[in-house]
């Protein structure tokens, strides 16, 4: 039967539809209520979105490879733009379905596990018999996000929805149940992207040098901003001149360096007279693994780095700014965090050695961090046993 065919079918649908017009939102909501009546739950199926279908990457990656090693048997299905459908990475026992075509549709409304990283779009929907884990893309962030910052039927839905969240620390916690108005189930195990940074691996980060052509002997800073409301889509201003920058570095340190940067996954890339842009490498945790210092502002990278005990400064040029325009969870100036306020105080904080391995657990205990470095796994044997609720 058609999908046109199965609408018409459905009175229901049929007068939603033709009420909003076919309008996008709508029309997607019907389709996967036709989905999900017509073809009801695929009990091995769990579908995974990270950062709403742009890559093959961040935590629900992990968890679907994971998945895989308990459940083999199970069918994982990743939603994806165009570019990530060609992506090598992703191993073959995975499908893939593109972005914005009626089978993600369809594997969204049957999928018996839905795994995100990123809020439910308007036009999606979520039904009774399905289990919603979240995992978030930030759990040491420190700008307000979604109730925190606003009120909103969509957000209040999807509270509703949530069946499971995950976080790295007892601010992370806190967060879920405020901005997300979860009071259910936490899994307070860690961000499965996290657990390569845990375990440090070497060779992973021997391997994301080579491929980005960073020549031996030679230290890496990366400068990684989150993104503006006002540059969304668009590439973000570094804000200072890493140039001289990097010339402090070699200065203070007696050693050669290569700055680095990457934007938001909301940007295209980062304007600055850095060395390289590695805004394209496919996976953040694994270019943290391969960095020896990070320049960040308000974003949770920082606080996942720290897990190397490797030095982190927050350079807030544009605090108020931005204080205005998201509102912050707390005050950096009164916490642990190494803050520069402008590019002077940047320099003058890179011209005396950083106390990186001290700095890191004042930061990681004012955030109350619990990492487990097994995360991934922890997330994957709570999707089995829904699973075999279902057999």
């Amino acid at each position: 039967m058609s999908v046109k065919s199965m609408i018409k079918k459905s009175k229901a649908v049929y007068r939603a539809v033709k009420a909003a017009g076919e309008a996008p939102h709508a029309l997607a909501r019907a389709l996967m209520r036709a989905f999900h009546g017509r073809c009801g739950i695929s009990a091995d199926t769990v579908y995974f979105s990270s950062f709403n279908g742009m890559q093959y990457n961040d935590n629900p990656r992990y968890v679907a490879e994971a998945l895989h090693e308990l459940r083999p048997s199970a069918k994982l299905v990743f939603r994806l733009n165009g570019k990530a459908m060609r992506d090598p990475r992703v191993p073959d026992y995975i499908e893939k379905v593109p972005r914005y075509s009626l089978r993600a549709l369809k594997v969204m409304a049957t999928a018996r596990v839905l795994v995100k990283n990123a809020g439910m779009l308007p036009w999606m929907a979520k039904f009774p018999d399905q289990f919603y884990v979240q995992t978030w893309h930030g759990d040491r962030g420190f700008k307000r996000i979604r109730l925190d910052r606003k009120k909103s039927r969509q957000f209040e839905r999807e509270a509703e929805w949530l069946d499971l969240m995950t976080s790295g620390s007892d601010f992370g916690s806190r967060v879920n149940r405020s901005a997300f108005g979860y009071r259910g189930e936490n899994l307070e195990c860690g961000c499965p992207r996290n657990d390569l940074l845990v375990r440090g691996d070497p060779y992973i980060a021997a391997r994301v040098r080579e491929e980005l052509g960073i020549p031996k002997g030679t230290r890496v800073l990366l400068y990684a901003p989150t993104f503006r409301s006002k540059q969304t889509g668009d590439s973000q201003e570094a804000g200072a001149d890493l140039e001289k920058v990097r010339a402090r570095l070699e200065q203070t340190t007696g050693q050669k360096w290569l700055c680095v940067t990457r934007s938001h996954e909301l940007n295209s890339g980062v304007r600055s007279n850095a060395a390289m842009d590695a805004s394209d490498y496919p996976e953040t945790s694994e270019l943290l693994l391969a960095t020896d210092m990070l320049i960040t502002d308000y974003s949770s990278i920082g606080g996942d780095f720290m897990l190397l005990n490797r030095p982190v400064i927050y350079f807030q040029p544009d605090r108020g700014d931005y204080d205005a325009e998201r509102g912050l969870y707390f005050d950096p100036d009164q916490s642990p965090l190494i803050v520069a306020h402008d590019e002077q105080e940047l320099l003058d904080i890179l011209s005396k050695p950083i106390d990186a391995a001290a700095n890191c657990r004042a930061v990681l205990d004012f955030f109350g961090v619990h990492e487990s470095g097994r995360a991934a796994r922890t997330v994957a044997e709570r999707i089995a046993k829904v699973l075999d609720e279902k057999r």
